[in-house]
């Protein structure tokens, strides 16, 4: 089962897996609203998730939802061997 060490600027933010079946995911989204912009209003936004899914339960799960600056680096190691940190949440 892959695992994700998940660091920022270096670091820690997680260390994230869902088990033996489902899907890991991290993701670095940037969002400009054009049609917010003209009014001034959160027009930007740049972040990172780090969440997943257990199966057969279909449990969507989330460790890491961060906001990001310009300059930030993010760092994934992937590995098959760790200690899962605790969930943030799950649904």
């Amino acid at each position: 089962m892959p695992i994700f060490h998940v660091y920022l600027s270096g670091k820690k933010l997680t260390t994230a897996g869902v088990g033996s079946s489902g899907a890991l995911i991290a993701n670095v989204t940037w969002v400009r609203r054009a049609a917010l912009a003209a009014k001034g209003e959160g027009i930007e936004e740049l972040d990172i998730t780090v969440g997943g899914l257990i199966t057969p339960d279909d449990k969507s799960v989330r460790w890491v939802e961060r906001d990001l600056k310009v300059g930030d680096e993010i760092r994934i190691r992937i590995s098959d061997k760790g200690k899962i940190d605790r969930l943030a949440f799950a649904k």
